[in-house]
């Protein structure tokens, strides 16, 4: 390996405890108990333990608990590549219900990337491996880099 690709690995590495950290103590995040869990380039995994506040009134997952989650994953892959990133547009669909005491797993993927504007598609998993979910982002990224270390 060049000198200058162990560099690049490198500082890719902190900026990817950087988003890390930020992801995790993002305040909507912790309120609902997602932990971005996996990150590396263009690529994020998250879980979330549901709890009953996290159901609707038929006392399955409400949808916008799984479209913040989504969101929330999605976002840590999309700045996973040490450049701001914000979603534009987002669209999801919805398989099937989950229950209290059950932990799902997100894991979002770069799918497009071009100079600013990029796609990321996330599935959400339950326990058992069953897919409840995709959603489908479309970000800007900009051209401001994250700061290379965790602050």
């Amino acid at each position: 390996m060049f000198k200058f690709q162990q560099q690049a690995r490198e500082v890719h590495g902190m900026h990817e405890e950087y988003i890390r950290k930020i992801f995790n103590e993002c305040s909507v995040g912790r309120l609902l108990g997602i932990e971005i869990c996996e990150l590396r380039e263009g690529f994020a995994k998250g879980m979330l333990t549901l709890k009953k506040e996290h159901m609707n009134v038929f006392g399955s997952v409400h949808g916008g608990i799984l479209f913040s989650f989504a969101d929330q994953v999605g976002g840590a892959c999309g700045n996973s590549l040490g450049r701001k990133a914000v979603l534009v547009e987002s669209a999801i669909q919805y398989f099937k219900g989950a229950v209290p005491g059950e932990t799902i797993f997100g894991e979002a993927t770069y799918t497009y990337k071009g100079k600013k504007i990029g796609r990321i598609d996330i599935k959400i998993y339950n326990d058992r491996g069953e897919l409840l979910a995709i959603m489908h982002n479309i970000s800007y990224t900009s051209e401001n880099e994250h700061p290379s270390e965790a602050q």
